[in-house]
């Protein structure tokens, strides 16, 4: 027993709750969502809250009630328990309410609600603005609860969120479960990750974790000025509308932009409206700034290849959402309408789906695609910029290139789409194999055999390759030439086979470097045991070699030509075919995914129709079990009905012979009466055999008269 003050016990806490009841809270908003947070607890399950003002001995307050479990009296005794009638008394005393009456028409105002079960909390004591008003604003605007201070710091760019509890509420949740309503009007809960405009999904995967992080990307179809990212902690809103770096630079890149992240591998705050200052958190937000970045510049990319000659920034544009999904008001149950649909009734229900495969409460939602098949969005912008930067690497100064010939073996790694996969160290710290530019070798090789197919069709000098007056044609191409080109052809033909040797070998260390488990020094030892490693080692020397030797054979006939001339034209050559390989490739990548998107949607209507027709086969087969049960049944109550049709049959008979008795026995009386002025039968039972007795004995006593 607690020690007693005034004949009153101490209130006692179970340790469990110390952590929850100690939060402090610095905005009004946060101490309102950690009540919606109790309502929505899983083991509470309420599917409505409602948040009203009211007003109690002229005070404001604030009133909760929700239509969940509720706290039993075990657990709301080991929460926060007081003792007897002192306490009670103390509560009228320090309360609003200074009858026990008005106490419990509080109480009794769940279960005027049309629950069973339920909370209700009130709150009073609100604190005041210097001017003695309260901090809420009640007044503004009827259906909700607005903060003063916020309001009259709010501009263009402050986000409603931080002010209005209706717009608070409305994104407090990932995926809301549970209806909001304040002050008698519900809340137009919205799938934030679903809302925007020109979506797109992007993956994350921290050093730190195991798993990709899913990263939901677009465009704010209400206002551009309210942007940045969303984060959540276990479908719970933590930080909204954070800008990231990018978003904060004086060329205010990423405006308009939202991304919604779910970081549930971070820890949250005491007051759940910040996160841990940890390393974790810095890394994460410094990739979300490159992750926004790169969005937005595929977009601005996207937008000008689409309409190369508009001029308005896409943030300036109106804008829609992509998708449009609305929460069912019996199931609360999540389901997509067609994109074409722009207005809905207040109250919408399952029912009234235009998709015939979820009009019905007892469907599930539509399935959220699975972390493993999520990929990330093409980008084509950041695409080209690496290959611009390969190729300009590639096309360095001749007299660079001359300098650095002698240290060929060891230059940077193929650009190849895969080698952006290996993490970790880089290849050339986890390879034992010598690196080279396969790219430029297959360039020059590629130039050299131009050289010689334009000799041999053409049989003049081609403009590309100047031939000195020095040397007559006639001479250059006389019988002692043509043993020298042949050699040159099989040359080159032995560099082909050279290339494409060590361009396999170098894709088959590529792959055993992306396998997780697999080691540098399990390579070198696997690479050693088969010999691949002297293979791939001269195989790259020869053909580093081969471009050489063939640069000093036709130095002699290059003297006057202009290499600064050649390689721009090159250059602009392979940027054309670039440019057209590209867009190639990202028409044939938009087909596959859109083939792919309709193969999948085709499996999902089949898998749909293939659960609608067992859903129908075990209807009928249920149906005719239930004809069988029916038509027993009615034989059954044929059966009944021809009894009953017998024994009303007999009653009718029975009826009919009492009838004609009681005639008989009321005709016989007045006969006797006749006889027997003295006998009175006005009050006589006809129906009764009394009469009968009665008829008998005034009969022989009139006989014995007559005698």
């Amino acid at each position: 027993m607690a020690a007693r003050k005034s004949g009153i016990p101490l209130s006692t806490i179970s340790p469990k709750f110390l952590h929850a009841n100690s939060t402090s809270h610095t905005w009004p908003f946060s101490a309102i969502a950690e009540l919606i947070d109790n309502s929505y607890d899983p083991d509470v399950r309420a599917r409505q809250i409602w948040i009203d003002w009211t007003r109690v001995r002229g005070l404001d307050c604030l009133s909760f009630m929700d239509n969940g479990e509720g706290l039993t009296r075990a657990r709301l005794h080991k929460m926060l328990s007081v003792e007897d009638g002192g306490s009670l008394r103390a509560i009228l005393t320090h309360s609003l309410f200074n009858s026990e009456k008005e106490l419990f028409t509080e109480l009794r105002a769940i279960s005027a609600a049309g629950t069973t079960t339920g909370t209700r909390i009130i709150i009073w004591n609100l604190r005041t603005t210097a001017n003695g008003e309260t901090e809420f604003d009640f007044d503004t605007d009827k259906y909700d609860i607005l903060i003063r201070v916020n309001i009259s710091d709010k501009s263009n760019m402050t986000p409603e969120s931080e002010y209005s509890l209706r717009a608070y509420s409305s994104i407090l949740y990932l995926k809301p479960r549970m209806q909001i309503i304040i002050r008698g009007q519900r809340v137009k809960s919205q799938l934030i990750s679903k809302s925007l405009a020109h979506i797109a999904q992007d993956n994350y995967r921290p050093s730190f974790l195991n798993k990709r992080v899913c990263i939901t990307f677009g465009y704010n179809t209400k206002s551009k000025e309210h942007y940045g990212i969303i984060i959540y902690h276990k479908n719970r809103l933590i930080k909204p509308y954070v800008k990231v770096s990018c978003q904060c630079k004086a060329e205010r890149k990423g405006v308009g932009v939202i991304g919604v992240i779910e970081c549930n591998f971070l820890q949250p705050t005491h007051n759940k409206q910040d996160f841990d200052d940890t390393d974790k958190y810095r890394k994460i937000m410094h990739n979300l700034s490159i992750k926004l970045e790169e969005y937005w510049n595929e977009i601005r990319y996207k937008r000008k290849k689409e309409d190369p000659k508009c001029t308005v920034a896409i943030e300036d544009v109106l804008k829609v959402p992509d998708q449009v999904w609305v929460q069912c008001d019996s199931c609360l149950k999540w389901r997509r309408l067609p994109d074409a649909i722009t207005e809905l009734p207040d109250k919408w229900f399952c029912s009234m789906n235009y998709d015939p495969q979820f009009r019905s409460c007892l469907v599930e939602e539509e399935l959220e695609d699975e972390e493993e098949d999520q990929k990330s969005y093409p980008k084509p912008f950041k695409l080209q910029r690496r290959n611009t930067k390969s190729l300009l690497e590639e096309n360095i100064p001749e007299s660079t290139q001359t300098q650095d010939r002698p240290a060929l073996t060891t230059i940077q790694a193929p650009r190849h789409p895969a080698a952006s996969a290996i993490s970790g160290p880089s290849l050339a710290e986890r390879s034992p194999l010598p690196l080279i530019n396969l790219t430029a070798v297959s360039n020059s090789l590629r130039r050299a055999k131009q050289k010689f197919s334009a000799i041999e069709t053409q049989m003049e000098v081609t403009s590309a390759f100047p031939v000195l007056s020095l040397t007559p044609p006639q001479e250059l191409f006389s019988q002692t030439h043509w043993p020298a080109l042949n050699e040159e052809r099989k040359t080159l033909t032995q560099s082909d086979t050279l290339v494409s040797k060590a361009a396999c070998g170098m894709m088959e260390g590529i792959e055993s470097h992306q396998g997780p488990t697999t080691t540098a020094e399990e390579t070198c030892e696997r690479d050693a045991s088969s010999g691949t490693e002297r293979e791939y080692s001269s195989a790259a020397e020869q053909i580093i070699e081969l471009p050489l030797k063939n640069e000093k054979k036709w130095v002699v006939h290059h003297e006057g030509h202009d290499d600064d001339e050649e390689e721009e034209c090159n250059l602009a050559e392979a940027q054309q075919w670039q440019d057209e390989l590209m867009e190639l490739m990202h028409k044939t990548a938009e087909e596959r995914d859109a083939c792919r998107q309709e193969l999948e949607v085709l499996r999902e209507h089949s898998a749909a129709l293939e659960d609608e027709r067992n859903r129908l086969i075990s209807r009928l087969e249920s149906a005719g079990e239930e004809k069988s049960k029916l038509s027993a049944l009615c034989d059954q109550l044929r059966s009944q009905l021809a009894e009953l049709r017998e024994q009303s049959q007999r009653g009718m008979e029975e009826k009919d012979d009492s009838s004609k008795l009681r005639t008989l026995r009321l005709n016989l009386s007045r006969l006797l009466v006749s006889f027997i002025p003295s006998l009175h039968l006005e009050h006589v039972d006809y129906n009764s055999d009394v009469i009968d007795t009665i008829l008998i004995q005034s009969g022989t006593y009139k006989l014995y008269l007559h005698a």
